[in-house]
């Protein structure tokens, strides 16, 4: 009788769950592919102009996968490379990232999905991780001014 009631009271929270639907902003938007890279372009150069502690290089991770060749080569003259061009490496302090090949410095920057988009604004998940004690994550605002898409604004969620 317990497990009857048990697994009935399961299939009921899955039920509500479901009715609700997913939450507005984490259900991905599907933009066109070159919205979707100006958009990614513009927050991993947020990211890079705005990082204060120094780093050789900047491995990408976009939605969870290696940057490919082709939105690399967007951001000439930075110093990026695939995220699977670095390493977290085990220190005194804790851990950093490092670059797989120069053995240096190197912070790992993800820009996730677009969970809000309109003609002229969107936000984005996204984050970066350059150690155990440097770590950060939350949502990026950006507006387009005709031209371009810039970010406005970042909300941190998750900071270290």
């Amino acid at each position: 009788m317990r497990l009857h009631f048990l697994a009935a009271a399961i299939v009921a929270v899955a039920v509500c769950v479901a009715a609700q639907g997913p939450a507005p902003q984490t259900s991905p938007i599907h933009a066109s592919q070159s919205i979707e890279s100006a958009i990614d372009e513009a927050v991993v150069r947020y990211q890079i102009k705005s990082w204060e502690i120094g780093a050789e290089s900047y491995c990408i991770r976009i939605k969870g996968r290696d940057a490919d060749d082709s939105f690399l080569r967007q951001l000439k003259g930075l110093p990026v490379k695939p995220a699977s061009d670095c390493e977290q490496k085990k220190t005194k302090e804790g851990m950093a990232v490092i670059d797989k090949r120069s053995k240096k410095k190197s912070v790992l920057l993800g820009v996730g999905d677009i969970v809000a988009l309109t003609d002229d604004s969107a936000t984005v998940q996204g984050s970066y991780l350059c150690g155990s004690q440097c770590m950060s994550g939350g949502v990026y605002h950006l507006s387009f001014d005709g031209t371009q898409w810039q970010v406005t604004k970042y909300d941190v969620y998750i900071s270290q």
